[in-house]
């Protein structure tokens, strides 16, 4: 009997003890249930989060990039000489930035959530309302980039724009960009060049050149400063050096540069008039208004050769030996050429090729702008532009160089796809010279700087 007790007791013992195991278990796995819960909603609200900074980070962005797009391209319309008092203007009133909302919440296109915005602010350097990242840079031992501690008047040609990129849950992101002029020195070119010869470049501190292909150096070739540097190979002699940082170029597009012109060259053999108060030819006294036909070319090719000293064939044009060539900035809708010496004050813009083969002496009849050329530009005669007056060449495609000549101002290579068979390579050689001093290129702007503000 009493070992039959003994067994009970025991069964009624094991049933308790695992009666308690069990409710151990299950208060474990409720445990983990709750965890797992807890930890599935802040991996959630994590994710949410990460999801709506990135969203609001999208939104900064695409604020910004539309806004400096719009900056960049208003101010290459801008005469370089009229780029301090556009910049001070800009700060005062941004109104001629049109397309952007300044200071106002504008909607995203396409962002899946409604709520995502960015809003655009214009300000200087030392602007207070940058809060710590206002400077004068005036601690700093370059005395060109010092600001004045005014907000609305710019110092050294650089601006600010913010954006604050606005998501769902009030989630906030603002980014700057500061953009300005980039000093690229007398020759700069996107592809490969050949420098051989007796080819001098002068001007100083500021004469140097890059390749941000390869830059080969023969023959007696020198530069003042030394700066003779390439982003990939350099053959030639020290303190020259291949290696170096690429240099940021401008796309070149003839398009840009119209509203310089006096006159447009049409591919159909007009010369119209292109100045929005008329034109008065320098020949006939005759006005024109903006659009008309001051002379055609179209029947014999030289219906504009007495009176301007231009001549329409084969579908380009050309300036040779007769005729009386005419001072101004003209616009070419095709290729165009100068066999001849005529001393003028003329800039030349081309969607097609520039080839000056004569030995004209040219001074830039626009501010700082000689050559603009949606093509390639060969000069191989003796050109001498004025080394005062110095102009820019700007080049889509590939030049050339040879010859006698002298040239004054800077040379920019954007050496696009050869879709013109005029030259082939970059290329300065024979007994050149090309001095620049270093003040071109002033309304030519780029992202200088790009920071988070936190």
């Amino acid at each position: 009997m009493m070992t039959e007790h003994r067994r009970a007791a025991r069964r009624d013992s094991e049933r308790g003890s695992a009666i308690i195991t069990v409710l151990l278990l299950l208060l474990l796995m409720t445990g983990l249930a709750a965890a797992l819960t807890v930890s599935g909603r802040t991996e959630s609200l994590i994710t949410r989060n990460h999801q709506s900074r990135a969203q609001a980070r999208a939104a900064a962005e695409a604020g910004l990039n539309h806004a400096v797009q719009i900056a960049v391209d208003y101010l290459q319309t801008v005469d370089p000489v009229n780029i301090p008092g556009a910049l001070d203007a800009l700060l005062v009133n941004p109104v001629a930035l049109a397309g952007v909302a300044f200071a106002t919440p504008t909607a995203v296109a396409g962002a899946i959530d409604a709520a995502t915005s960015y809003q655009v602010f214009l300000m200087d350097e030392d602007d207070p309302d940058r809060g710590a990242a206002a400077t004068n840079l005036t601690a700093d031992a370059d005395a060109d980039n010092d600001e004045d501690g005014a907000e609305l008047t710019d110092n050294n040609r650089t601006l600010v724009f913010r954006a604050i990129g606005t998501a769902q849950g009030g989630a906030t992101v603002t980014l700057e960009a500061l953009i300005s002029p980039v000093e690229l020195g007398a020759i700069v070119a996107d592809g490969d060049l050949d420098i051989s010869g007796s080819v001098s470049i002068t001007g100083g501190d500021d004469a140097d050149v890059h390749s941000n292909g390869d830059l080969t150096i023969d023959g007696s070739a020198t530069v003042d400063s030394g700066g003779m540097t390439s982003t990939g190979e350099y053959d030639g002699p020290a303190p020259g050096y291949g290696g170096a940082a690429e240099k940021p170029l401008p796309q070149v597009s003839a398009e840009d540069y119209k509203h310089h012109a006096d006159y447009v060259l049409t591919d159909m053999g007009a010369l119209t008039c292109n100045s929005a108060g008329g034109c008065t030819s320098p020949a006939t006294g005759v006005a024109y208004g903006y659009g008309a036909t001051m002379c055609t070319a179209a029947a014999s090719g030289n219906g504009c050769r007495a009176d301007w000293g231009w001549r329409f064939a084969g579908g380009a044009w050309s300036m040779g030996s007769a005729g009386t060539p005419q001072n101004g900035t003209f616009y070419v809708e095709t290729d165009v050429s100068i066999s001849s010496g005529p001393t003028l004050t003329m800039t030349l813009i081309a969607e097609g090729s520039i080839d000056i083969s004569g030995s004209p002496n040219l001074t830039a009849h626009t501010n700082e702008l000689l050559f603009v050329t949606d093509g390639d530009l060969d000069i191989s005669g003796g050109v001498d532009t004025d080394v005062i007056a110095q102009g820019q060449m700007l080049v889509h495609e590939q030049l050339s160089i040879s010859g006698n000549a002298t040239l004054g101002g800077q040379i920019i290579v954007e050496d696009a796809a050869n879709n013109h068979s005029l030259v082939d390579s970059n290329s300065i050689s024979g007994n050149v010279t090309i001095n620049y001093n270093g003040t071109l290129g002033t309304n030519q702007f780029f992202v200088t700087g790009w920071r988070e503000v936190r």
